[in-house]
């Protein structure tokens, strides 16, 4: 059953909602009044490892993501986006569900 949950597709769709919820995207003004727009690539998705939590069976899933920072004065190639790479872990239960 997992194995037919736990597809490319899936994993980004589950990924996505995550850091949608936890990171602030979009359109954005700095304290000085300059405007930027911050969002995201998902750039690895590693293999999920089988756990147990308490009475639950589910999946560790780690992946990695960068956060792409875009401002009024990004310029390519001499100025281009600033790039902040980061990681993160999720908990699915067998059924897809996410854990905490």
């Amino acid at each position: 059953m997992a194995e037919k949950l736990y597809n490319r597709e899936f994993l980004e769709a589950v990924i996505s909602t995550k850091i949608e919820r936890e990171e602030l995207l979009g359109e954005q003004t700095g304290g000085s009044g300059h405007k930027g727009y911050v969002e995201y690539r998902i750039d690895r998705i590693h293999e999920p490892n089988r756990i147990k939590i308490q009475d639950i069976e589910g999946w560790e899933i780690n992946y990695d993501y960068t956060l792409i920072v875009t401002t009024e004065f990004t310029v390519y190639p001499h100025n281009s986006p600033y790039e902040y790479r980061k990681t993160g872990t999720i908990v699915l239960e067998n059924s897809g569900k996410p854990i905490g």
